[in-house]
């Protein structure tokens, strides 16, 4: 099993990103409650028991056969300490170059705000320091809101499709 980072607390200028714990199940069930939220990711809104079971397993901070680093943040205004969604990395690690998948999702009523931006470049700042040097998104592509982040991002279209979401991919520099 690989030695994975742990993930951090995080400030950005309006946004705390908390670590991911089961505690947090009943109230990111509402946050992710709208279902028109799933048009583009798929799915549907995951009740407090399914987050529960999820967060859980997420928490653990690693796959369970120890390949992949598991980290997760609770996005949170700083202004109120509402939560308003999440975001999440899957490290992975090959021949030593540290690559991360990365996804974001803001509750839809704090869609628009640039909140997804502002998390998740917080959290890119952050797998830098950790030495990831690539970062991969999966976005539909009818989902013009998460290519405008993955573009704010640093992020550039790939020619590669996975289960119908096209690869967006990023070399870091330090």
């Amino acid at each position: 099993m690989n030695d994975w980072p742990v993930a951090q607390p995080l400030d950005a200028t309006r946004l705390h990103l908390e670590p991911l714990n089961v505690a947090h199940a009943r109230e990111m069930s509402y946050v992710l409650a709208d279902t028109s939220l799933y048009r583009y990711i798929g799915g549907t809104p995951p009740t407090a028991q399914q987050l529960t079971e999820r967060y859980a397993r997420q928490s653990l901070g690693h796959s369970p056969d120890g390949e992949q680093g598991w980290l997760n943040w609770i996005v949170r205004r700083l202004d109120n300490a509402a939560a308003i969604g999440f975001v999440q990395t899957t490290v992975l690690c090959a021949h030593e170059s540290p690559k991360a998948e990365i996804a974001w999702v803001i509750g839809v009523q704090h869609h628009g705000k640039g909140y997804a931006t502002e998390a998740s470049n917080r959290m890119v700042a952050w797998l830098q320091v950790q030495e990831v040097n690539t970062l991969i998104a999966h976005i539909h592509p009818r989902n013009q809101a998460s290519a405008a982040v993955a573009r704010k991002l640093g992020l550039s279209v790939t020619e590669t499709i996975v289960d119908g979401e096209v690869c967006w991919e990023a070399l870091l520099t330090r």
